[in-house]
């Protein structure tokens, strides 16, 4: 399911949070892998998380006003 909401995300926002989430990437090597700063890095994959959250947290009280 997790998948799915990252598949949603932006595709800056995206390569960011696979690259620290599930290639284990500090945001120093994510900024030299893309070309970006370290501090670009950091604030997109906390933004990222944001949206991921308030996308589960709305998929979860749809689900639970179906029941």
């Amino acid at each position: 399911m997790l998948l799915e909401f990252v598949a949603e995300l932006s595709e800056g926002y995206r390569t960011v949070f696979n690259l620290y989430v599930f290639e284990d990437r500090s945001h120093k090597e994510i900024g030299e892998i893309l070309g970006i700063k370290e501090r670009s890095s950091s604030s997109q994959y906390h933004r990222a998380k944001q949206l991921l959250a308030k996308r589960i947290k709305e998929y979860t009280l749809y689900e639970k006003g179906r029941r």
